[in-house]
């Protein structure tokens, strides 16, 4: 995997150097469990030396000519005023757009997003971006969707978040798709351990991430409400009157998952929340997450980030950095 990280003028050193460090640290996860070493990072600007607000100075690793063509590629918020900035950066535009049409996925923050805005990349397609130049962007591409309700947009490929906190979750979300529960584990512990995410997917998409079946959001609702109770497929069935076959299907299609695969995954993230939150012994965090067997909640603990509940709560609350 290869990610590029976009440096210009005015760029915020936070939009860059964050979503390079946490992908570094999942990275070196994977090494550090002799497992293939997969990510490149690369760092693209259009000059040789590029001066950033504050009067910090970062060296790209290549320019646009030479850059490799990436998977991803973020391009981080600007400081102050964004319209000159926006005005004045053709080659950036012209190798996002580049890179885009070759198959790069694009991940823009606050009003970086306007870079792609310049590069035509996002008409027609839902977007936002920072809340104090939402309006003003949108009368500006008055062709773009910008969507006001939401942190985090993504559609065909393109992500559009409209903070750094917003990034960061965005981050964490790609981070867990590319290397896993694990890895994710281990970042979240080492830049957000007092972070306690509460979604599955943190963006906004149309007709994707937010799913349109009421009778599963019920069920759903009613699962975050009973997690320290016994749930069983057949019950969650009765909640909508169906059988298990066709509810199982139906709750596959809206969710992407299993019914149990979701009671499952919920019960372990509150059982993450209450390892790092709370003083409870394993056991009483085993049944407030509906595990009435400590020793099975700790081998599905085990199996799903590799530590044991006991050795997770010490590492979360020492907040010692392993992934080197």
């Amino acid at each position: 995997m290869k990610i590029a990280f976009v440096v210009c003028e005015q760029a915020l050193m936070t939009g860059l150097a964050l979503p390079l460090e946490m992908f570094y640290a999942a990275s070196r996860h994977r090494v550090r469990h002799r497992r293939q070493e997969n990510l490149t990072l690369q760092v693209v600007g259009e000059a040789t030396t590029t001066v950033l607000t504050g009067g910090l100075r970062i060296v790209p690793d290549t320019n646009f000519d030479q850059a490799d063509q990436a998977d991803l590629v973020f391009v981080p918020p600007l400081w102050g005023t964004p319209w000159p900035v926006l005005q004045g950066s053709q080659p950036l535009q012209r190798w996002l757009a580049r890179q885009y049409q070759a198959g790069a996925r694009l991940a823009a923050t606050g009003t970086g997003v306007g870079h792609l805005a310049e590069a035509g990349l996002l008409a027609g397609r839902v977007a936002t971006t920072h809340w104090y130049y939402l309006e003003r962007f949108a009368r500006r591409y008055p062709a773009i969707r910008f969507e006001g309700h939401h942190f985090v947009t993504h559609e065909d490929g393109i992500y559009c978040a409209g903070s750094i906190n917003a990034q960061t979750d965005l981050v964490l979300f790609l981070i867990e798709q590319s290397f896993g529960e694990e890895a994710l584990a281990l970042v979240e512990r080492q830049f957000m351990h007092e972070l306690k995410r509460t979604f599955s997917t943190p963006y906004f998409e149309p007709g994707g991430a937010i799913h349109h079946d009421e009778g599963v959001s019920l069920v759903q609702s009613w699962v975050r409400q009973h997690l320290a109770e016994e749930i069983t497929v057949d019950a969650l069935a009765g909640l909508l009157d169906q059988s298990v076959r066709n509810f199982s299907r139906r709750f596959t299609q809206a969710t992407g998952e299993s019914p149990m695969e979701y009671v499952q995954r919920l019960r372990l993230e509150h059982a993450r929340e209450l390892l790092r939150d709370s003083n409870l012994t394993v056991a009483e965090v085993a049944e407030l997450s509906g595990y009435r067997n400590p020793a099975y909640f700790g081998k599905v603990f085990r199996q799903k980030l590799s530590l044991t509940p006991g050795a997770y709560r010490k590492v979360v609350r020492s907040k010692v950095f392993a992934a080197g």
